[in-house]
């Protein structure tokens, strides 16, 4: 008998076509066993399992009379697994089980202290409902910590794991959900800002065409910004020009001005767009600042 085996394949066909006891099954059992002890989720399709085995020879087995090894496996063309003991019968020809080396021997994967079996008849009679994927990625590592939980206590472990995976999950993506609208937030705030300072320039631009120079020496009184909430065409009599039609202004704390010069609808007009704004008015000479005003200028 070789006391090593080199790069030695074994295939795992599908059987459960030709058998009736569940426990002859050997394909479902590498299924579960590959996933549960190596934590490798292989696809339940009835494709032939491939195992390649290198490795050297450890203890023969006297009660199950096998031959043991220990090397490196791999599955499928997978990547390697190193630390893997195999059982095989009939001088290493067929492998009847396999499990990962700890370096706590409490922790083997021997068949007295693990529950490899009630998962392979969980899996095989659908008592609950995991896949292959579900095996491998979530209780293969709970099962490596205590190869000795029932399945019903190691799918109370996992389940206890997956919730505060997603918790995690939450806590990290509404972090990241805070982050996206705070960047969101300033990328709209720069640009409802340089929009509006746009927006100002053009209305300046516009305001700028009503502005009426003061007269050389003549006083200039300005009032203070105040929030321009309505502009009104209206009738006024002037001394010199009968009766025209000039400009009212209202303001947010309940106070108005006029303009009774000539082109009041031009200047209705303009001042218009600054309806909801603040604004600075002037007025020159002895006119009242808080009746009348001369020009318009936004702030």
């Amino acid at each position: 008998m070789d006391k090593k085996l080199e790069n030695k394949v074994y295939t795992i066909s599908d059987n459960r076509h030709n058998i009736a006891d569940c426990k002859k099954d050997k394909y479902t059992k590498f299924l579960v066993t590959i996933a549960l002890r190596l934590g490798i989720a292989i696809e339940d399709d009835g494709k032939d399992i491939i195992l390649q085995f290198s490795g050297e020879h450890s203890e023969y087995n006297r009660y199950h009379e096998s031959d043991n090894y220990i090397g490196s496996l791999a599955v499928n063309s997978q990547p390697t697994v190193e630390n893997v003991k195999i059982c095989t019968h009939k001088n290493g020809s067929s492998v009847a089980t396999l499990w990962p080396m700890h370096d706590d021997n409490e922790k083997q994967q021997q068949s007295k202290d693990s529950k490899t079996s009630a998962f392979i008849e969980y899996y095989t009679n659908g008592s609950r409902l995991f896949t292959i994927e579900d095996i491998a990625n979530y209780y293969h590592p709970v099962f490596l910590e205590s190869p000795g939980l029932s399945p019903v206590a190691l799918e109370k472990e996992v389940c206890a794991r997956k919730e505060e995976a997603l918790r995690e999950l939450y806590t990290r993506e509404a972090s990241r959900l805070v982050d996206e609208n705070k960047t969101l937030k300033e990328t709209i705030d720069n640009q409802i800002a340089q929009n509006t300072k746009e927006n100002n320039n053009k209305l300046q631009t516009k305001v700028t065409e009503l502005v009426e120079p003061a007269r050389p020496g003549e006083a200039i009184t300005r009032r203070p910004r105040k929030i321009l909430m309505n502009v009104e065409l209206q009738e006024m009599h002037t001394k010199n020009r009968g009766l025209v039609q000039g400009v009212v202004l209202y303001f947010d704390d309940g106070t108005s001005v006029r303009n009774n010069w000539s082109g009041a609808e031009k200047r209705k007009l303009i001042i218009d767009n600054l309806i909801g704004r603040e604004v600075v008015t002037d007025v020159w000479g002895n006119y009242p600042s808080d009746q009348w005003f001369a020009n318009v200028y936004l702030k």
